[in-house]
């Protein structure tokens, strides 16, 4: 029997619709109409599935449809990047646009195949599990089947495996890391661009390697930030990207994904951040989900590259130079190796709080508050518990140990380092100002480091 895919996974043999494996299985016609409403087919056993139905899909039929139409749309060169929306609302519009022949239909089989293909097996998946401190429920794995002496117990029978082997562990928890990072971001089913650009970029190479599918990944972070989020024109009012924005940036049509290289002239500076997002002498007019959960990412690639797996003393060089770098003192390495992007946190803190900037207008005012050097993103739960709690209230409470407030709904590494900042200051401000507008200053030019380096 003609093999869709090579061993292990890590290759697809079909580059054709003719080449596809017959089956004796087959459906009558249904209409697109039917197939988005679902169609009842022979399922496997509820054991078969038992692994598959631990995941949450991060993307619902619909919009998977519309990725798979505009993977072939984008390839023809009269495809205009503005006239095709992602919304599934606009599903059945987006197919009455197209000529339905026979060769559609064929193109169309093939790359929903290879899709499916690469949506099970290279995306990150979110776990039916509570979020919470000691489990991360994100998932980058790829179901294998037995088949040598080292799955000798598992011989004949799928079970699902990290899509990196022991070799690249490192390249696969970063990997991870950074399409859950994706995924938080654009939770809306009908934003999901970076799903695009991932599908296609696998589209386009037939033989899967996971350094060069994670270096693409990331550049794909940075050119979101430095083609996209940091440049003005791009932004509405509220600093939030414009329709067909990505697209603009990043879509070369037939010409392929443009990849992962920056030139020099793509890279925005700390400067061109302060005058878009504010550096609390302007205040700011928004900051995008995006721009606090890479930054979280850089923050945690950051200790990964230079302290993880190193058992290292406080007083280590290597250790020290590093929290200098945050900006802070040291404040232990769990947090690094718990952290993960739960999606419990979706609520922008203000770590000064609004409500005391009345109590502390001869020191602080509302601009200097309103930037990125004293925001956070975390949990609801958290956000409403202490919004109007001082900064050192809100560090004492929110790192209290008797669970009153879950630590996974404060995890963010860049509100941590805040925490540590003030904690740092303890004792030598006036109380309610152990956290300041020097502070915010300080911490926003650390961050922005870190952020745009």
């Amino acid at each position: 029997k003609t093999k869709v895919f090579g061993d292990d996974l890590f290759e697809y043999s079909i580059t054709k619709f003719e080449d596809l494996p017959t089956s004796e299985n087959t459906l009558s016609h249904v209409s697109i109409q039917e197939l988005i409403q679902g169609i009842k087919v022979d399922t496997p056993t509820a054991e078969s599935n038992e692994a598959l139905d631990s995941y949450q899909p991060i993307i619902d039929f619909p919009n998977f449809l519309l990725h798979v139409l505009k993977l072939i749309k984008c390839q023809s060169d009269n495809f205009k990047i503005d006239d095709f929306n992602l919304d599934d609302k606009d599903l059945i519009k987006e197919f009455d646009k197209v000529t339905i022949d026979e060769a559609f239909v064929k193109e169309f089989t093939l790359v929903l195949l290879k899709s499916k293909f690469f949506l099970d097996n290279y995306l990150v998946h979110h776990t039916h599990e509570e979020d919470n401190n000691d489990h991360n429920p994100w998932k980058l794995e790829y179901y294998h089947k037995g088949s040598n002496a080292s799955d000798s117990d598992k011989k004949g029978n799928a079970y699902l495996k990290n899509l990196g082997d022991e070799e690249h562990k490192d390249t696969h928890s970063k990997l991870a890391h950074l399409l859950s990072m994706f995924e938080v971001t654009f939770t809306a089913r009908q934003r999901k661009n970076y799903l695009f650009y991932c599908l296609k970029y696998l589209m386009e190479n037939s033989k899967f390697d996971i350094n060069k599918y994670f270096e693409f990944v990331r550049g794909l972070a940075e050119q979101f930030l430095h083609k996209v989020y940091l440049i003005k024109e791009n932004l509405n009012e509220i600093n939030t990207p414009k329709p067909g924005t990505f697209d603009a940036a990043l879509l070369q049509k037939k010409d392929g994904i443009t990849g992962w290289s920056l030139a020099q002239d793509d890279f925005r500076s700390p400067e061109e951040f302060n005058s878009t997002y504010g550096d609390g002498i302007t205040a700011s007019n928004g900051i995008s989900l995006f721009i606090f959960n890479f930054l979280d990412y850089k923050i945690w690639e950051l200790y990964a590259d230079q302290l993880r797996g190193n058992k290292l003393g406080e007083t280590s060089f290597e250790r020290t130079s590093f929290f200098e770098k945050l900006g802070c003192t040291d404040f232990k390495l769990e947090r690094f190796d718990q952290f993960y992007f739960s999606r419990t946190r979706r609520s922008l803190e203000h770590y000064f709080p609004q409500a005391n900037v009345v109590l502390f207008k001869d020191f602080i005012n509302d601009a200097q508050i309103n930037c990125l050097g004293n925001y956070a993103m975390i949990g609801n739960e958290a956000n409403s518990s202490g919004s109007n709690w001082s900064p050192m209230e809100k560090r004492n409470r929110y790192l209290d140990t008797s669970g009153k407030v879950r630590h996974i709904s404060i995890a963010s590494l860049k509100f941590f380092i805040m925490m540590q900042i003030c904690e740092d200051k303890r004792n030598k401000r006036i109380s309610g100002l152990e956290w300041n507008f020097e502070d915010i200053k300080e911490h926003q030019d650390k961050m922005l480091e870190i952020l745009v380096r």
